[in-house]
């Protein structure tokens, strides 16, 4: 028998010794048995875990590496639980420094890790920074579901990068195999409206149209109310008609979008026009209408102009339960009514 080589009963009781003394805070013990005992990974491995339960981990980490080096190699479990570790400290950049270091020791990052990671860097670090992992993935085989695409769309939009968000959108999600629908393309043209970037929401709502979707009520209300905000007021009641040929007739709401703009344009003619339009449509300004409407209207500034037209409308078709008294107090300010 070669005496340089530690029976397997000796290196299962080094083993247990090394992850104890982690687990009671014993570095200073753990540092010296580890460079002494014969390590394998297997030891190295369940030795990180039991110092993951510490705050001094990402201190003594590098170290217990280093001293491993001749003897036990990292594999994939080992880079498992750094980045895990490096995640939950909030530092998920440096977690994909870590990864990338492991097509140059022949290690395959895998699915679950990838996007763990990824969650991670959506929550706590830039946006960029989660839309540049998305291209690590991809090099190593790992395609990004809708789900990761829902995550880095919720990271770019949060810091207000618009653009980037759409690219997701329109591009990436079909090179993945996640083909976008209706939700994703509404909130991209939402952030558009919000951005004021009207000809990005006229061609957002164009791509949508030639990939064959069908836009619902709420895109349309999105879309009619990004025509009002750039002042295309004649494109926005056109649309009415649009919609009704294509099978969605407007409700209520999309018409409250109508009457707001009109009312932001200073047109209070086209604005009672279109009001009126509802109740000869056999539509009812009922109570949640109202509040939806009163809402745009005070966001603008433009409540106290519209009061003569909120009147009118309570009097031509508003729904019986809403008197008098629940609509002083909607117009006051309350938002609920009964």
């Amino acid at each position: 028998m070669r005496h340089d080589v530690a029976p397997p009963e000796a290196t299962g009781h080094h083993h247990r010794l090394l992850v104890t003394l982690a687990r009671h805070g014993r570095f200073a013990a753990v540092a010296t048995l580890f460079s002494t005992a014969r390590c394998t990974t297997r030891a190295l491995n369940s030795l990180l875990a039991a110092l993951c339960s510490s705050p001094a981990f990402l201190r003594v980490a590098p170290s217990v590496l280093l001293r491993a080096a001749p003897h036990a190699a990292p594999d994939a479990t080992t880079f498992r639980i750094l980045t895990s570790a490096l995640c939950r400290a909030q530092r998920p950049t440096a977690a994909v420094d870590l990864l990338r270091c492991m097509p140059g020791l022949l290690l395959d990052p895998d699915q679950r890790h990838c996007r763990a990671v990824l969650a991670s860097l959506c929550r706590c670090a830039p946006a960029r920074d989660a839309l540049a992992f998305l291209d690590d993935m991809r090099r190593w085989g790992v395609s990004p579901s809708r789900s990761d695409h829902h995550a880095v769309l919720d990271a770019l939009l949060r810091e207000a990068m618009v653009a980037e968000a759409y690219e997701v959108v329109a591009k990436q999600m079909d090179a993945d195999g996640a083909r976008p629908g209706l939700p994703e393309f509404e909130r991209a043209l939402r952030a558009f409206r919000e951005n004021g970037s009207f000809d990005a929401v006229e061609e957002a709502f164009d791509e949508m149209l030639l990939r064959g979707l069908v836009p619902g009520a709420r895109v349309y209300d999105v879309y009619v109310g990004a025509l009002c905000d750039k002042g295309d007021l004649a494109g926005a009641r056109r649309m009415l008609g649009c919609m009704e040929r294509a099978g969605c007739p407007p409700g209520v709401t999309t018409f409250g979008v109508v009457v707001a703009g009109c009312v932001a344009a200073g047109d209070m003619d086209a604005a009672r026009e279109v009001a009126r339009e509802v109740v000869r449509r056999g539509l009812r300004w009922d109570a949640p209408a109202l509040s939806e409407l009163v809402g745009a209207l005070r966001g603008g500034g433009h409540l106290a102009r519209a009061r003569g037209l909120l009147l009118e409308v309570l009097c031509d078709g508003c729904a019986a339960r809403l008197d008098a008294s629940a609509f002083e107090q909607l117009i006051g300010g309350r938002r609920s009514v009964v």
